[in-house]
C-alpha cells in the first residue's frame, strides 16, 4: 500500500496526519492572510482564488484573536491613506457590529482614538491615531511573512527566525532593503487592492514586503539556518 502524503503545518513544522477527518490535529487550510481581511462585499463582488498553506486546527485557531484585532485595530491606517478602501471596510466592521464581540472590540479600540499624535502635532481633520497592541499586531504580521514563505519556498520558517520586522505607514518610512527589494521582485497574491507581497532571498536572508489594502506595509526579514554541502 502507497504511504499517505503528510503535508507540513507551516505554523508549527510537525507533519499533518490526513486521515484525521476531526479534532484538533486535522488538516485545517489556512488563508494567506486570513480570510476576513477581504471585505465580505469584495468578495460577493470578485471571483477572488485565496492562497492557503496547510496547517493543524489547532495551531490555526491559535491566532484567530489577533487576526480579528488586526483587522480591527488598523482600519485607521487605511482611513488615513486610501479612502475608497476604508468605505468598503467600513462598511465591513458595521455589519461585524451585529455581533457583540465585534462591538466591543472596536469599542476599546477606538476608546484611544485622538486627533493629536503622540508628539502632540494636531492631525489634519481627516486623520486620526489609535493607540494599539504591537505585539498582537505584528505577532499576525509575522503569521502571514512566514505563509507567504512557505507559498513561495515550502519552507517552515519558526517565529524565532524573524529577525527583522517594520510597520511604515508612509512610502518614505519604507527602509532601502525593502524599497528595493519592492522594485526587484514580482508582487504576489490573490487580490492586489487587499493585499500583496513581494519576495526575494539572498544567502540564507529572506526579505518580505507586504502591502495590506494599498495603506501601508510591514517589512519582514527571515533568517534561515545556511545549510552547506560538504563535509
Amino acid at each position: 500500500m502507497t504511504e499517505q502524503f503528510q503535508p507540513i503545518c507551516y505554523l508549527c513544522g510537525e507533519r499533518i496526519d490526513p486521515s484525521l477527518k476531526s479534532g484538533e490535529m486535522e488538516l485545517s487550510m489556512d488563508h494567506v492572510p486570513p480570510k476576513q481581511f477581504f471585505p465580505k462585499e469584495l468578495r460577493q463582488q470578485h471571483n477572488i482564488n485565496l492562497q492557503v498553506a496547510p496547517s493543524h486546527k489547532r495551531c490555526n485557531n491559535q491566532y484567530k484573536s489577533d487576526e480579528e484585532y488586526f483587522y480591527h485595530s488598523l482600519y485607521p491606517l487605511v482611513a488615513n491613506s486610501n479612502p475608497l478602501m476604508a468605505r468598503i471596510i467600513f462598511a465591513d466592521l458595521a455589519r461585524r457590529c451585529e455581533k457583540f464581540q465585534s462591538r466591543i472590540l472596536l469599542r476599546s479600540i477606538f476608546s484611544s482614538a485622538s486627533n493629536v499624535s503622540k508628539g502632540g502635532i494636531i492631525l489634519p481633520r481627516h486623520r486620526i491615531e489609535c493607540t494599539v497592541d504591537l505585539y498582537r499586531i505584528e505577532r499576525i504580521a509575522g503569521k502571514i511573512a512566514r505563509g507567504a514563505m512557505f507559498l513561495a519556498t515550502e519552507l517552515y520558517v519558526p517565529e524565532t527566525s524573524i529577525v527583522d520586522m517594520r510597520i511604515c505607514e508612509e512610502e518614505s518610512e519604507v527602509p532601502e532593503m525593502y524599497r528595493l527589494s519592492w522594485q526587484a521582485a514580482k508582487p504576489q497574491g490573490s487580490y492586489h487592492r487587499v493585499f500583496s507581497y513581494k519576495y526575494m532571498s539572498f544567502d540564507n536572508y529572506h526579505l518580505l514586503s507586504l502591502l495590506f489594502w494599498e495603506a501601508f506595509m510591514f517589512g519582514v526579514t527571515i533568517q534561515t539556518i545556511r545549510q552547506d554541502i560538504g563535509d
